[in-house]
């Protein structure tokens, strides 16, 4: 399969077992920690949001 967005990449890996043979989510040892997740969240900000791109403002005569 062939993952075409982000949200599909993110969904097949997280539905595949981790190497310790359990849910990545579940497992201690390969589950986000708190700030991995807070470092994503900032990372990816930008898609989150619904505004078009911005405009530069019209130079004044």
């Amino acid at each position: 399969m062939i993952c075409r967005t982000a949200a599909e990449a993110l969904a097949a890996g997280m539905t595949d077992d981790c190497d310790h043979g359990i849910d990545p989510a579940d497992c201690p040892t390969c589950r986000l920690t708190p700030s991995e997740v807070s470092s994503l969240a900032v990372l990816y900000r930008h898609l989150a949001t619904t505004t078009d791109v911005a405009t530069p403002a019209p130079r004044a005569a």
